[in-house]
Order: structure tokens, then C-alpha cells, then sequence
């Protein structure tokens, strides 16, 4: 049973779920619990959760020799009837189109567009370098980004902010989580970028990308500050350094002189950590 569940990675879509929940109901000063259920946020969460979870059986689907390279074994899919797999993918797609109509036309594209992208990543893009991982952090991007189509009174520039710090995250955690995986993708004849440019040009890449996410961030700090008062303001400036600016500038520092695989491990799991604590962040409104 507990293979079964891994293949829904369910802290990716813990947190996707929290992200959206949170952003709805803490980034909108009226908003209270009635008024984002009544607005749909929970079939907003079951559709972003669908496509997550359909973009995860069908990457973990063609990623069976990869898997055994990567990680010495293959994803537990690859025990399952195929009949069920593809029972699982029409599920997680009716779902998905049941709770974009619920939300509106706009969803209804939305989600099958995801799932379009999704496949499309699995079977091709995911092997193109920097391609692939742009396209995940975009998909990213818009799925705390959808929560202001679906909730106008949330804060524009609050969902802006977090939506690109999140797509900032993950567009690094792809790349290095590319150079952890980079045996197995060469023997399958993936391109990806640290295979293309080798791992110092990766790593340089992460660096960059990290560079340029931490002055952002406190740029967008010093413009929040007239939602807070008191020393709230400094408790929010305290934690977000602490648990956000800091943890970034350790893995830029870290990502420089990274050449192994277990370092990479722990690089990805830093920048995880990073968009927990990002997600947590949003209860300070």
C-alpha cells in the first residue's frame, strides 16, 4: 500500500493543496472559511491535484528503466495491470474536467491543458534541455496563480509574488534534481542541461537562478510591508529571512561545488524544504 501511495508523491500534492487553501483564504483580507469553500477552492485543490497526480503516473509510466539506473528500482506502477494504470489516468482526467466545470470554462482549459503538457513532458520534453524544466515551473507558477482567477479579491501582487517565488524553487529543484539523475537519463538518451553543458554550467545555472530569486524576494519584502503593523512586520521579516533568504544562499553557495549524486539528493531536499517554509510564510496575513 505504501508504494501505491509513493507513486502520488503526496507531500507534492500536500503542498500544492496548502499553497492554494492558503493563498485563497490568508490573501484576501475579507476572505473567510465559508466564503472560499462557496467559491469553489476545494474543487480547485481536486483538479490541480488531479493533473498532478495524472502528470505523475504518466511520467512514472515511461520512466521504468530510468528508475531502475536512478534508483535501483522502478516506480511500483510497473507492477500493476496496464488496465489499471490506464483506469487510474481516466479517473484522475474525469475528475479534473468534473471540477473544471464546476470553476468555469477557464478551468475546464486550464486543467486539460495541464494534462496535455504533462504528457507531452513524460514522453518528450522532459529530455530536452532547460525546456522541460521551464515548462514545470511554469505549470507551477499557474497553479497558485489560478487562485486569483478563481478569488479576484486575493492580492494581485502577494499571488505574483509567491506564484514566482514558487516557480523560481522549482525551476532550480528541476535542473538539480536533472544532475542527481544524470546516469540514468545519458543511458536512456535524454539531453538535459547537465548532460548538454555538463554539471558546472548546471550548477552555475542554479546559482543564477537563485541570485536572482534572493534579491527579488527582498525587494517584494520591503513592499509588504503596509500589510503588516507592529511587530508583526518583524516577525514576518525574521522568518522569512530565516527560513526562505537563508536556506536559498546555502544551496547557491552549496550547488557551486556540487559533483555528486547524494549531494544533489540533499540539494533537492533543501529546496523542498524552502517552498514548505515559503507556503508557511503566507500565514502571516
Amino acid at each position: 500500500m505504501k508504494e501505491y501511495l509513493l507513486i502520488y508523491r503526496p507531500f507534492n500534492l500536500l503542498f500544492i493543496a496548502l499553497a492554494q487553501l492558503l493563498c485563497a483564504y490568508f490573501l484576501d483580507a475579507n476572505a473567510q472559511f465559508y466564503s472560499i469553500t462557496t467559491g469553489g477552492i476545494f474543487w480547485l485543490v481536486a483538479g490541480t491535484a488531479a493533473c498532478a497526480a495524472f502528470g505523475y503516473w504518466i511520467n512514472d509510466m515511461y520512466d521504468g528503466d530510468r528508475d531502475i539506473i536512478n534508483h535501483g528500482k522502478s516506480s511500483f506502477l510497473h507492477q500493476l495491470h496496464p488496465m489499471l494504470v490506464y483506469t487510474h489516468l481516466f479517473i484522475f482526467i474525469f475528475i479534473a474536467l468534473m471540477a473544471g466545470n464546476e470553476l468555469g470554462l477557464w478551468f475546464v482549459g486550464l486543467f486539460l491543458v495541464t494534462m496535455l503538457i504533462l504528457f507531452l513532458y513524460s514522453k518528450w520534453l522532459k529530455n530536452i534541455a532547460v525546456i522541460g524544466n521551464i515548462v514545470i515551473a511554469i505549470l507551477c507558477f499557474y497553479s497558485i496563480f489560478s487562485v486569483y482567477i478563481l478569488f479576484k479579491n486575493v492580492e494581485f501582487l502577494l499571488i505574483i509574488h509567491f506564484a514566482l517565488l514558487a516557480a523560481g524553487i522549482t525551476l532550480s529543484r528541476e535542473i538539480v534534481k536533472d544532475a542527481e539523475d544524470m546516469d540514468g537519463d545519458r543511458q536512456t538518451g535524454a539531453k538535459t542541461l547537465p548532460i548538454i553543458w555538463g554539471l558546472n554550467s548546471s550548477n552555475i545555472t542554479v546559482y543564477a537562478i537563485i541570485l536572482t530569486i534572493i534579491p527579488i524576494a527582498i525587494v517584494t519584502l520591503y513592499a509588504q510591508k503596509s500589510y503588516f503593523s507592529g511587530a508583526l512586520l518583524y516577525l514576518y521579516y525574521t522568518y522569512f529571512t530565516l527560513f526562505i533568504i537563508v536556506p536559498l544562499f546555502k544551496v547557491a553557495v552549496d550547488v557551486r561545488y556540487a559533483t555528486e549524486k547524494n549531494e544533489y539528493t540533499r540539494l533537492s531536499l533543501w529546496l523542498k524544504y524552502v517552498f514548505f517554509t515559503g507556503i508557511l510564510s503566507l500565514l502571516f496575513f
